[in-house]
C-alpha cells in the first residue's frame, strides 16, 4: 500500500502575538500579529484566509473585502480570499447529471447561460468560451497571456487532471486556464478533486480575473462586502505574505475587542489548515 500526502497546503507555522497597544472601545484597534517561524515559505495571498474568532463570534480578515454570509446554498460554494479578488470555488459534481457555473457572477447556473458544467471528472467549457491553458504557472504568477494561443473547441472534456494509479487518487494538472468571456479574461487554477473532508466529485478551483480586472461577483454586494477585519501588510504588491514578513489584524470599523478578550486565529492555505502557536489572551 502506498500512502497518500496532499500536495495542498504549507510547512509553515504562524506566531501569533499581541499588538504593542491595549484595546480600547474603538473600531480602529489592532487586534493580533502574524509571522512566520523561522524557515517559513512565501505563500501566495490568492491561496490564503484568515478568520478570527473573538467573543463566539467569527470574522473574515482580508485587504478589503470578504464573501457575504449564507452565500453558499446549491451546488456551488465560493468563498474570497485574503486578497479581496480571488474566490476559492468548490463545485459539488456528485451527481450524474451536470452541475452549470456561472464563472462571472459566481453561482449555479443552468444550461442556457454558464460558463461550464461539471459532472464527476467530466468538465466542459461553454460554447462561446475562449480559453488557454498556461503549463506549469499558478494562477497568481500569470500578469499577461499571448493573444495567439486562444482555442475555441469546447465540445471535448477538458483534460484537466492526471490518474495517480499508486493511490488511486485524480490529481490536477499543474497550471492555469485563463477563459474570455464578455470581454473580461479570467484565471482559473484547479486546486483538488477533494473537498475538505476527502470526499470526491468536489472540483476546487482559483479564480480572479486578469490583473484583478472587477467582474460582476466583486462588486455585487450580495456576493462582497466590506470586511469587518483588515490585513496590514508592509508589502504593497499585496502578491505574498514574505516568509520574513510580519502582518497584522486590524478592527476596520466594527469593535470586534474592547477591553479584555480572547482572540483565536485559523489560517488557511490552499484549502488546508496551516499550524498556529502562541495564541495569547489580549488585555
Amino acid at each position: 500500500m502506498v500512502s497518500y500526502e496532499s500536495p495542498l497546503g504549507t510547512n509553515n507555522r504562524v506566531l501569533v502575538s499581541d499588538p504593542n497597544d491595549s484595546l480600547s472601545n474603538g473600531s480602529t484597534d489592532e487586534l493580533v500579529s502574524l509571522s512566520f517561524a523561522e524557515g517559513g515559505e512565501d505563500l501566495a495571498w490568492t491561496s490564503v484566509q484568515i478568520e478570527i474568532t473573538a467573543n463566539e463570534r467569527q470574522y473574515t480578515c482580508s485587504f478589503g473585502s470578504q464573501s457575504a454570509e449564507d452565500l453558499n446554498e446549491g451546488k456551488v460554494r465560493s468563498t474570497l480570499g485574503a486578497d479581496g479578488s480571488t474566490f476559492t470555488t468548490v463545485i459539488d459534481a456528485t451527481a450524474d447529471t451536470f452541475t452549470y457555473f456561472d464563472l462571472p457572477n459566481q453561482q449555479e447556473s443552468n444550461a442556457s447561460e454558464h460558463t461550464m458544467k461539471f459532472s464527476k471528472t467530466d468538465i466542459f467549457f461553454s460554447a462561446g468560451i475562449q480559453w488557454t491553458f498556461i503549463e506549469d504557472k499558478n494562477i497568481g504568477e500569470i500578469t499577461s497571456v499571448n493573444s495567439s494561443s486562444w482555442s475555441n473547441e469546447t465540445e471535448e472534456r477538458v483534460q484537466w487532471y492526471t490518474y495517480d494509479l499508486a493511490v488511486h487518487r485524480v490529481d490536477p494538472n499543474q497550471g492555469t486556464y485563463l477563459l474570455i468571456q464578455n470581454d473580461t479574461i479570467y484565471k482559473l487554477q484547479f486546486l483538488s478533486y477533494y473537498n475538505e473532508d476527502d470526499e470526491s466529485r468536489f472540483p476546487t478551483m482559483l479564480i480572479s480575473a486578469l490583473n484583478k480586472t472587477e467582474y460582476p461577483a466583486l462588486s455585487n454586494p450580495n456576493i462582497v462586502i466590506p470586511s469587518p477585519c483588515l490585513i496590514e501588510s508592509d508589502d504593497d504588491t499585496f502578491s505574498h505574505w514574505n516568509s520574513t514578513e510580519t502582518v497584522t489584524l486590524i478592527e476596520n470599523g466594527i469593535d470586534i475587542c474592547s477591553g479584555e478578550c480572547t482572540i483565536e486565529v485559523n489560517i488557511l492555505f490552499e484549502t488546508a489548515k496551516v499550524n498556529t502557536t502562541n495564541i495569547e489572551t489580549i488585555t
